[in-house]
This record gives structure tokens, C-alpha cells and sequence, in this order.
């Protein structure tokens, strides 16, 4: 019978062991795979923000409080840059008197805009198609490149307009 007690203590033992080995490797797991974030913190889906492009026109309401001109939306590819540096595009409008240009990146972009009294558009590299309102109704002028094109009251039209979109498409 002491033979049985001494497998019956070296069994004891063996498993007291074991018990006492994956409890270490378990706490060591844990402690391996946790993240640095608080204690107790848990990560959920709500806590990163989707990233949603809605193409809005970055700054717009500085822009229109200064320069007049409500910019709305666009791929990125047409933007409103200041007419002393390079431009491609320059649309002319009696709104404060001033002129807007554009730089265009790309062959083609589009960006929705609300312009209103515009009357001539100046096209360097790329022809435009612009979008304009005149008493609700709209209408598109293709202005060719590197050339003057009249629009709105200067145009067919000779009314007040609301340029509306520029697109690029070359």
C-alpha cells in the first residue's frame, strides 16, 4: 500500500503543478495581450468615428464671409486660389468688384459654387463647362481653352446670372 501512496502523492503533486503552470501562463497571456489603455477600458466600434467623405468645400464660410463667394463642393480637383499666382481658370463677377480664379489639378473636376453676377469666364489649359442660373432656369456655356467666354448679362442671356458650377473635363 505504500507504493500506492507514493503514486497517489506523486499524482497529487504532478497536478497541483500543472494547476499552478496554467494559471501562470494564463495571467501572463493576459498581462502580454492587454492593451496600454486604462484599466478596465474596453474598445468598442463606437469609439472610432467612421470617415465619411462629403466633398465640402474646406473653410467655406470664412471664404464667403471675406472674399463674397459661397463655395459648396467639389472632388478637389478645382480650387479657388488667389489671381495673383498662378490660376487656370478666372471667372469675373460684380459681386464686391472682384475676380476669382481658380487652380484646376488634374484633367478633370468639378466644384459647386454661388457666384452670383458673374459675366465673363478666362480658360487657360483646360475648357470649362459652366453651370449658371438665370431666373431659376439653368444653363451650360462650354468655354473653350485659353480664351475669354461672356456668360450671364455679358452673355446670351444678357441678364444677371448665378454661376453655379465649374467642370473640367479635358
Amino acid at each position: 500500500m505504500t507504493m500506492m501512496s507514493r503514486i497517489g502523492k506523486t499524482l497529487v503533486v504532478g497536478a497541483a503543478v500543472a494547476a499552478v503552470s496554467s494559471v501562470g501562463c494564463v495571467a501572463y497571456a493576459s498581462a502580454v495581450g492587454a492593451s496600454p489603455a486604462a484599466p478596465g477600458a474596453t474598445a468598442t466600434a463606437t469609439d472610432m468615428p467612421f470617415a465619411v467623405e462629403t466633398f465640402d468645400y474646406p473653410g467655406a464660410a470664412k471664404i464667403q464671409a471675406e472674399r463674397k463667394i459661397t463655395l459648396k463642393r467639389g472632388d478637389g480637383h478645382i480650387v479657388l486660389t488667389d489671381c495673383n499666382s498662378a490660376y487656370d481658370i478666372k471667372v469675373e463677377s460684380r459681386t464686391a468688384g472682384m475676380y476669382y480664379c481658380f487652380k484646376v489639378s488634374g484633367k478633370q473636376g468639378y466644384l459647386t459654387m454661388e457666384l452670383p453676377d458673374a459675366y465673363g469666364i478666362w480658360t487657360q489649359d483646360h475648357p470649362v463647362q459652366a453651370t449658371l442660373t438665370t431666373d431659376g432656369k439653368k444653363s451650360v456655356v462650354n468655354a473653350p481653352k485659353n480664351d475669354y467666354t461672356p456668360v450671364g448679362e455679358a452673355g446670351d442671356t444678357s441678364k444677371k446670372s448665378v454661376l453655379v458650377e465649374l467642370r473640367v473635363t479635358s
